[in-house]
């Protein structure tokens, strides 16, 4: 915001419940920035957990829309699914 227009987030961010399931933003600007209801000062981090599965929309001054959403998607079932689920996760960052 104190500078050039850049797009450093994606409009969406997609999540897994039970797996990778909270979404962690750090302003590195040098102004505050707004993310849903919470303020972020610069150097601030900020942690925020999902516990359903469901597609969450949060007023983002970081965008240049001005929104981002969050899908969190539903975990495999433990045991064998997950290391699956690990397994194919590993290898799409791979290649």
């Amino acid at each position: 915001m104190a500078g050039d227009k850049v797009e450093i987030l994606p409009d969406t961010v997609r999540l897994t419940l039970g797996i990778n399931d909270v979404l962690l933003l750090r302003n590195l600007d040098v102004v505050p920035q707004v993310f849903g209801p919470t303020l972020i000062m610069p150097g601030q981090s900020f942690r925020l957990p999902f516990e359903v599965v469901s597609t969450y929309s949060f007023a983002c001054t970081a965008h240049a829309s001005g929104a981002m959403s969050v899908i969190v998607e539903p975990g495999p079932a433990k045991g064998w699914p997950t290391l699956r689920w690990r397994a194919r996760q590993w290898l799409k960052r791979a290649s």
